[in-house]
């Protein structure tokens, strides 16, 4: 009897021991649902930077420019004064604000009482900077022409080629793309021994592709 009892309680324990075991291992196999109303976060993304502020400029650059402005000289009489102005350049992105160009710059006016006008021209290698997005600096050197002529017949009265300087100053009121329109004011000197040297200034406004 005793031994009985004694198998039927070790039976017993055994039977609990593996009930045990069997739970355990669901509750470590087996997790609870999530909470009604739960989801999972969704999938992070990378997404693009964001574009640069600006206008970006690389490659080829080009521009045009049209205004006005004078020419002045000692003892120039009515050879100096008020003058168109017109300007075009042409060159390449250093990197995204430094450019190289070759600058075109060209003042011209009619001698008051005469058949005759006054071009003087500066031919420069320049580097143009933006310091800001909108703001440009730009400096050159070269070759200047002084030139005054006929309008009938083409007769020359003089003309001198020397040194010639450019330094300019520019604001782009307008960006789109990879076309801006902008303000400039330009200065130029030019060094000649027979004349006397010349200065120019101008204020502008320019169309610019990069």
């Amino acid at each position: 009897m005793i031994r009985a009892t004694r198998l039927g309680l070790g039976f017993g324990i055994a039977t609990l021991v593996v009930l045990g075991a069997t739970s355990v291992a669901h509750a470590q196999y087996y997790q609870a649902p999530p909470p009604p109303g739960y989801y999972a976060p969704p999938p992070r993304y990378a997404y693009p930077p964001p574009p640069p502020r600006g206008m970006y400029r690389s490659g080829f650059v080009f521009g045009v420019g049209v205004g006005g402005g004078g020419i002045s000289a000692q003892d120039c009489g009515d050879v100096c004064g008020g003058a168109g102005a017109f300007e075009f350049h042409l060159g390449g992105m250093l990197n995204p604000r430094t450019a190289l160009v070759g600058d075109f710059w060209f003042m011209g006016r009619s001698i008051p009482n005469s058949d005759a006008s006054t071009v003087h021209s500066l031919y420069t290698l320049a580097l143009q900077y933006w310091p800001a997005d909108i703001l440009w600096i730009k400096g050159g050197i070269g070759g200047g022409n002084m030139n005054v002529s006929s309008n009938v017949d083409g007769f020359t009265y003089g003309d001198e080629n020397g040194l010639g300087l450019l330094g300019a100053l520019g604001v782009e009121f307008l960006q789109a793309g990879g076309f801006a329109l902008d303000g400039q004011f330009r200065l130029g000197h030019g060094f000649y021994s027979q004349g006397g040297d010349v200065n120019v200034w101008a204020l502008m406004i320019g169309a610019n592709w990069y």
